[in-house]
């Protein structure tokens, strides 16, 4: 077959050149995601990873250069499903097409959620998420810090909501990255920053919008989490998320689910407070002007009492009151002595009675003596009566309880008499 010299023809190089640009300018083949399982890994001694990533139907050749896997915090492994992000390139001299990897993660965030699983147990170990060190929000903030991007969705989310809740509080814009290999760092250091305390910052927020895992892997970081524990003022975070559940929101003292729902937790309603004041100034003003109208009655009708309207009347009254008391009581005392005087006089003589009453018992007496003495066994003696004892000073009242030759004892009014027996005789 001749060829026409008129033909128009491509080279090797240039074929490739045209495929490499048509590749890397194509939209669906650049910033993409690939899936697959990770094999023919190599780590170079220049830094770049070489490996094939593949899949039930086929194999694609791959390379993750050392200027992108420099920040790379897992290593990879042979076997292990990867999401690799990054687009297609050709490389020309061998006329070989393959994925040049930008960035990389275990599928399904399996190693990243392992390492923040890791970080919880052990900050929580330190006491960093114990719910009983969170404070309360101030009621009314002046002056709020907000630790974000500045030019981020998040930070116009929150100053829209502040200044519609309360037109005149001030806001204070901490500039941070919240994404990528910096974002940490940055955070880190506009909490601290809104934490000094010639700012008179009252309540912090810090976050960002919503995102990817990825995007949010930042507020996951130990330096962040330790940011938000260590923080001297309230803070709240606020990191958009659905179901992502980022750790800096178990160290916050308050965790909103968007910064908009933060700036709302923040931020009291003005329209609100000011009602309120206006309706406690209301009950306060009918208090106090129900208390002055009772207290103005009550005072009228003290001053209408007698006391004061002539208060010398009183003391006049009192004055003829105790006169006539002193009067009805001297009168009372003249009565009673001069009652007790004629009593006294009344008595009879008392010297006479005494007399009387002194012959009367002598008489008694001597009387109660004569019967005594006319009773008494020496008196029935004296008329010639004696008694008889024994030796052992019993009485004989019987001949029968003497024998001849006992020892008598004869008792008379003038004397004793010792006989001895010399005969018994018994009278019949």
């Amino acid at each position: 077959m001749e060829i026409n010299s008129e033909v128009q023809f491509y080279t090797v190089t240039e074929i490739n050149r045209h495929i490499k640009f048509e590749l890397e300018e194509n939209p669906h083949f650049n910033n993409i995601w690939i899936k697959g399982e990770i094999y023919n890994l190599t780590y170079h001694s220049s830094g770049h990873i070489y490996f094939t990533l593949k899949d039930d139907g086929a194999v694609i050749s791959a390379v993750f250069f050392r200027y992108a896997n420099k920040n790379l915090k897992f290593k990879l492994e042979e076997g292990m499903s990867v999401l690799v992000f990054g687009g297609l390139t050709v490389f020309e001299k061998r006329g070989s097409y393959q994925f040049n990897v930008l960035s990389a993660r275990p599928e399904g965030a399996g190693e990243l959620q392992k390492r923040i699983e890791q970080l919880k147990k052990k900050l929580a170990e330190e006491g960093i998420f114990e719910p009983g060190r969170k404070r309360q929000l101030p009621f009314l903030p002046k002056r709020i810090g907000v630790a974000t991007s500045p030019t981020g969705a998040a930070v116009r989310d929150i100053i829209k909501v502040a200044l519609r809740r309360f037109p005149n509080i001030e806001i204070i814009i901490a500039p941070a990255k919240v994404q990528g290999d910096d974002a940490p760092l940055s955070i880190a250091r506009a909490i601290a920053e809104l934490n000094r305390p010639e700012l008179a910052v009252d309540v912090i927020i810090a976050g960002r919008g919503g995102g990817s895992f990825e995007d949010l892997f930042a507020f996951n970081e130990e330096i962040v989490v330790r940011a938000f524990f260590n923080s001297r003022v309230p803070i709240i975070s606020a990191v958009g998320h659905q179901i992502d559940h980022p750790l800096c929101d178990d160290a916050a003292d308050v965790a909103a689910p968007t910064p908009s729902a933060a700036a709302e937790l923040a931020v009291p309603q003005k329209k609100d407070l000011s009602d309120e004041i206006a309706y406690l100034h209301n009950r306060i003003s009918t208090a106090l002007l129900n208390s002055y109208t009772r207290d103005k009655t009550r005072l009228r009708n003290v001053v209408s009492k007698k006391v004061f309207r002539d208060p010398y009347e009183i003391v006049n009254f009192r004055g003829m009151l105790l006169n006539e008391m002193e009067n009805r009581i001297a009168f009372s005392m003249k009565h009673i002595i001069s009652g007790k005087k004629e009593e006294f006089l009344s008595l009879p003589d008392i010297t006479h009675i005494e007399k009387n009453l002194v012959r009367k018992l002598r008489h008694r007496f001597e009387m109660q003596v004569q019967a005594i003495h006319n009773l008494s066994p020496l008196a029935v003696m004296g008329r010639g009566y004696s008694i008889v004892t024994d030796k052992d000073n019993k009485i004989i009242k019987s001949v029968e309880n003497i024998n001849e030759g006992d020892t008598l004892r004869i008792r008379l009014s003038d004397g004793r008499i010792n006989a001895d027996v010399t005969s018994v005789m018994k009278e019949k």
